[in-house]
């Protein structure tokens, strides 16, 4: 891995942990408010989960191809 490799990984790292952070809220909203919010944000929990893994799989493709 290069310098120049940094920036990008550092901006997919933000990207993945903006999207647990709006998913966390997401759920917080679902504890609070109950059923009804349930409906509106148990997709967007769901979404910024997988979009995280996905920021963290292309940050792990890249450390392992410079290995």
């Amino acid at each position: 891995m290069t310098e120049k490799d940094f920036p990008v990984l550092n901006k997919i790292y933000d990207i993945g942990r903006q999207a647990e952070i709006i998913g966390d809220l997401a759920k917080d909203t679902i504890d609070k408010e109950g059923e009804h919010a349930k409906i509106h944000c148990s997709n967007v929990v769901e979404w910024m989960k997988d979009l995280a893994e996905q920021a963290q799989k292309a940050i792990d493709l890249k450390i392992e191809a410079s290995e």
